[in-house]
């Protein structure tokens, strides 16, 4: 049923494709005289219809509007690799936060880098202007990366490692570079020993998706926390034995 609802939506697609910038419209959609569609973005920038040069219409796509609302739009980045869709209400939304556009280097987060770039260009970026950050492997002890952020390459996938201190906690949160639905195929343990490597606290959580700010995260509780107390009594030599590792669901 799903596959059926997807193909009709995909011949819908194809009439509610702008001639212009050759995007999915979305409401409002406005009309020529002739009864051609465009997107009023698109609108804004020509004087006359590009499809039959006709002049443009006051009226409406009432009845496509009522379609548009009905079904589930592609991202504009599909042809890049995401192939998430969303309502009209969202689409917008997402495309703003979308991994698949242009998205800039996780160590904006320290103020350390001003990249802006593809996601397929991140990993190359990543290894060669942050090679001391940048680690192909799929469990470390964290003291391992030196700074709060560490790329990690594994599964053929690209991972960031986030940790930050707060109101005497600990946050830890590893994310993927990707969408939620696909970090969601990813889980992550965490592992802290004590100096007796006897005692033990292992938690286990979900990857979440790189839209997601650590913001979010953090209020999402979907994440490992630690009291500085507890901290205090598992360190060892004046370092916390924390070991992440990251497997598929």
């Amino acid at each position: 049923m799903a596959d059926l609802s997807r193909a009709v939506d995909e011949v819908l697609w194809k009439d509610l494709e702008c001639p212009l910038c050759m995007e999915c419209i979305v409401p409002p959609i406005e009309l020529c005289v002739n009864g051609h569609t465009i997107c009023s973005k698109c609108k804004e920038r020509v004087s006359c219809c590009p499809t039959c040069r006709a002049e443009f219409s006051v009226t409406r796509g009432v009845a496509l509007e009522n379609i548009a609302r009905r079904i589930k739009y592609p991202c504009a980045n599909r042809q890049r690799g995401c192939h998430e869709l969303f309502s009209v209400e969202h689409i917008a939304k997402h495309q703003g936060v979308c991994v698949y556009g242009k998205i800039k280097c996780p160590m904006h987060l320290l103020k350390m880098c001003s990249w802006n770039g593809l996601k397929n260009d991140l990993k190359e970026h990543a290894k060669a202007e942050h090679p001391g950050n940048f680690f192909e492997v799929s469990s470390f002890t964290s003291p391992y990366l030196s700074a709060n952020l560490g790329f990690l390459w594994c599964f053929g996938q690209l991972f960031t490692y986030y940790k930050q201190t707060r109101g005497g906690r600990l946050y830890c949160a590893v994310q993927l570079i990707g969408t939620s639905s696909e970090a969601s195929k990813y889980k992550c343990e965490f592992t802290l020993r004590a100096a007796n490597d006897i005692e033990q606290i292992c938690k286990t959580f979900l990857v979440r998706g790189y839209s997601e700010d650590f913001e979010a995260i953090y209020n999402s509780g979907k994440y490992l926390s630690l009291d500085e107390g507890i901290i205090r009594d598992f360190l060892k030599e004046n370092k916390l034995n924390l070991t992440v590792k990251l497997s598929t669901v």
